[in-house]
């Protein structure tokens, strides 16, 4: 009997040690999303694309006469995917991440351009203001996708290259 008490005792600390240990498999899995995790931020980024698209193909040629529409479609395309990099690493982890001491002057300026963007249109109705902030905010976006993407702008230019070279294949070019 207490041959067995001691074995226990010796594999709990051994497996508590194994725990504590810097990257360990648990530490190395801890940071990989969820499946729900993973199923929204795609959710969440096809719905932002897809206002995103929305808001070029239908609403950017008539811009000098519907600024709102483009406005709002562009906003919340971009709103849709900050909330898909929210779910892919959570809620505290993304704003922690927004606000650090790096982040938090772009934080600003791409939440001031959205901002900006919807009251110049909304409020103002000014459509040089509008093209001005749109700018600014498509600038903000492009920045945050390449910064959030996995890889950085390597992975984006690794990722662009194979869905470029898979469609030319695809369509026989």
């Amino acid at each position: 009997m207490l041959f067995w008490r001691v074995a226990f005792c010796s594999l709990v600390r051994v497996s508590k040690g194994v725990r504590d240990i810097p990257g360990s498999f648990q530490s190395a899995t801890s940071n990989i999303p969820s499946g729900k995790a993973l199923m929204y931020f795609g959710l969440f980024l096809a719905t932002g694309v897809f206002f995103v698209f929305i808001a070029f193909a239908l609403f950017l040629p008539v811009i000098v006469l519907m600024p709102q529409k483009f406005a709002i479609c562009f906003t919340l395309g971009c709103v849709f995917i900050i909330a898909s990099f929210v779910a892919l690493k959570g809620p505290k982890n993304q704003f922690a991440h927004m606000t650090s001491k790096e982040r938090l002057p772009f934080t600003l300026g791409f939440i001031g351009s959205m901002a900006g963007t919807i009251y110049v249109s909304m409020v103002l109705h000014s459509y040089i203001l509008s093209v001005l902030f749109s700018v600014i905010q498509v600038l903000a976006l492009a920045y945050y996708v390449i910064s959030y993407f996995p890889g950085g702008s390597a992975g984006m230019k690794f990722l662009s290259s194979s869905l470029i070279s898979s469609v030319t294949r695809c369509f026989g070019g």
